[in-house]
């Protein structure tokens, strides 16, 4: 990270670190690093039509308890 990026990340909370493009992705989107309360600093794109950056590991972290919680309810039903 450039002097301006950390400068940009401490002012704006947020800082563009280029345009990346990952397998099965039909083009390249900018990516920031950013800071998320719980993971510290993280890198992510925006999502969305409000183009919000949403910290990866807390959507994983989420994902994980829905998918428990999802479980939880198939075996509740099967009792």
């Amino acid at each position: 990270m450039n002097i301006l990026q950390w400068v940009s990340l401490k002012i704006l909370g947020y800082a563009y670190i280029g345009r990346r493009r990952r397998p099965g992705w039909s083009g390249a989107l900018p990516f920031y690093r950013f800071r998320c309360k719980v993971h510290g600093i993280v890198e992510n794109y925006p999502q969305g039509y409000a183009e919000i950056l949403r910290c990866p590991k807390c959507d994983e972290e989420s994902r994980g308890e829905a998918n428990k919680r999802t479980e939880e309810a198939k075996e509740n039903v099967q009792q």
